[in-house]
């Protein structure tokens, strides 16, 4: 077998950590950002890229589509979101809307590799139907689990403390148009506390889990998502998540967790929820219990791997 090479954006952000996790999983496997593959192409071309390794994998279209235009070759893309193939993505909500398809980011970018992988099931379909003849798996998310766990002992507080983590900027994640207002909402309740980790007031990835572990509830306030990773660590840190019907968030959670989960953007679906689970506290544990099982049991880099493997790589398949 020759030498792989995975290509993720920064190093700092999320996708540069599951490169680091995926290439401890494959001995053959080199991981570069994509501006060191930019500044290798630059200095050596195209072709040597292309000749020095058997598959080359991206962890998004994003990236799939910079190779792409540097006569790079891509074989394999994680899909993540999205972004790129739809027109209507910074408005379309997940739970009700129809999809407006980006033709020209199909035809130049995604006609060109011979596999994806999609980390939801909805994303998955919708691929597959754009693209008959191309394979299109669904594979698991995965988390650290030793990473983000729950806190120890947990203990019952005056102040309920609710999370929400994501870039306030981004028009899909509705910071202002929903977040903001449940906030509002409880603005004389000093038994609720909001807190955040945003682009604005930026939290490093080792700091990710004493953030989750102080939570009680973290917000998920998107109108469609790949993901969202936040959800992930919540849950695997025994967070529930109170969020739109989004991405893998209903896949990954529970049957009692599954009914924090709303086809709505109205704040004020979102604040009764808040109340029902902080006023019940025995509801609370039985979330926050369920949350972490169903990581432990089925999303670790350990359950998930084989899957990212045989998608990016083609291990244990011929080809």
């Amino acid at each position: 077998m020759g030498k792989h090479l995975l290509v993720y954006d920064l190093d700092w952000w999320v996708l540069g950590e599951k490169a680091k996790v995926i290439q401890a999983n494959h001995p053959q496997l080199n991981i570069s950002s994509i501006n060191e593959v930019k500044a290798l192409a630059n200095k050596r071309g195209a072709n040597y890229i292309n000749a020095s390794y058997r598959v080359i994998a991206t962890l998004g279209l994003g990236i799939a589509q910079v190779l792409i235009r540097r006569n790079i070759r891509v074989d394999t893309s994680q899909i993540g979101s999205y972004n790129y193939f739809l027109n209507n993505h910074r408005v379309y909500q997940e739970w009700k809307d129809s999809i407006k398809i980006n033709h020209r980011f199909i035809k130049e970018v995604m006609a060109k590799p011979r596999q994806f992988g999609a980390i939801n099931p909805k994303l998955a379909h919708e691929v597959k139907h754009l693209l008959p003849g191309k394979r299109v798996n669904y594979i698991r998310p995965f988390v650290d689990s030793g990473l983000f766990r729950p806190r120890r002992p947990y203990k019952n507080k005056d102040t309920f403390v609710v999370g929400w983590v994501g870039n306030e900027n981004r028009k899909v994640k509705n910071y202002h148009t929903l977040h903001r207002k449940i906030v509002k909402t409880f603005r004389a309740d000093p038994a609720i506390k909001f807190v955040e980790a945003t682009r604005s007031s930026p939290m490093t990835i080792d700091k990710m889990p004493a953030f989750y572990q102080q939570l009680d509830l973290l917000l998920i306030t998107s109108s469609n998502e790949g993901g969202p990773a936040p959800a992930l660590e919540a849950y695997a840190s025994g967070v529930p998540v109170l969020s739109t019907n989004v991405g893998y968030v209903k896949e990954v959670a529970g049957p009692q967790c599954r009914s924090l989960i709303l086809n709505s953007r109205q704040p004020v679906r979102f604040a009764q929820k808040i109340k029902e689970i902080r006023n019940d506290p025995s509801f609370h544990a039985a979330l926050r219990k369920e949350a972490r099982k169903r990581i432990v049991n089925h999303f670790t880099v350990e359950k998930t791997m084989d899957d990212w493997l045989k998608t990016l790589f083609f291990l244990n398949e011929d080809h």
